[in-house]
């Protein structure tokens, strides 16, 4: 993993892998450059590929609302919308990098580096979408759609091959709502962990009861695993 810039030998491997070339070299540098770098090394470079990650971000679910909207003519926009966000998940972006090997040209601090940054799930996935922006920048959008499609193609068939799952918190809802209760609500515990990999602990209240607790990357994730376990809890319950 390294903690300086990278060597033209770097680049060109790099491009195999991604099976793209680019025009800009630049771009592909700034892609694989974490902040902790350049909190390192502030005089080196102005930015991280965190602009570009804002950009891929946009154009992956671009591209996987297009490819499953064509793919699946007869599902409503609320099925749409869940299997999106089964294949632009943090973790599916996460193996799509390590497929590439992103991780190992990945440049970061010193301090990143040495707790395991180049694995780490979240910088997996933000490198992902940085290179997706810088794709589109240097080569247009078609570039990036053919990118995208070769890295998560796999995961949009499997979301249209399988039967739509609700989230969790959907079906938290709906069960309270049919045994007459009033909706959850859902409340920050703690936040901890580094800046780069923060981690949330949600918990679920129910009439003024905490139910359960869950973890997670964003609130969202944290907030969905508290409502999974809050139900399972609650249908248990009602079993008795």
């Amino acid at each position: 993993m390294p903690t300086s810039p990278l060597e033209i030998d770097d680049l060109e491997e790099i491009e195999s892998a991604l099976d793209v070339t680019f025009i800009d070299r630049d771009l592909l540098v700034l892609a694989l450059t974490h902040q902790s770098y350049i909190n390192e090394h502030p005089d080196e470079l102005p930015v991280s590929n965190e602009r570009l990650e804002f950009l891929g971000d946009s154009i992956v679910g671009m591209v996987v609302a297009d490819r499953l909207y064509i793919g699946a003519p007869d599902l409503q926009e609320g099925d749409l919308t869940v299997r999106r966000s089964q294949v632009v998940r943090r973790e599916t972006l996460a193996s799509a990098s390590r497929s590439i090997g992103l991780g190992e040209w990945l440049v970061m601090g010193k301090g990143e580096s040495a707790a395991g940054g180049n694995d780490r799930t979240s910088n997996l996935a933000d490198s992902f979408e940085a290179v997706v922006g810088a794709v589109f920048i240097d080569r247009g959008y078609e570039q990036a759609y053919s990118f995208v499609t070769r890295w998560l193609g796999p995961y949009v068939d499997e979301a249209l091959r399988t039967e739509t799952r609700k989230d969790p918190k959907s079906l938290l809802q709906e069960h309270l709502q049919g045994n007459g209760s009033k909706p959850p609500r859902y409340r920050l515990v703690s936040e901890s962990g580094l800046l780069s990999d923060v981690v949330f602990t949600m918990e679920v209240v129910i009439d003024g009861e905490v139910i359960a607790s869950g973890t997670g990357s964003r609130k969202i994730d944290a907030e969905r695993k508290a409502a999974a376990k809050a139900l399972k809890i609650l249908e248990s319950n009602s079993d008795e």
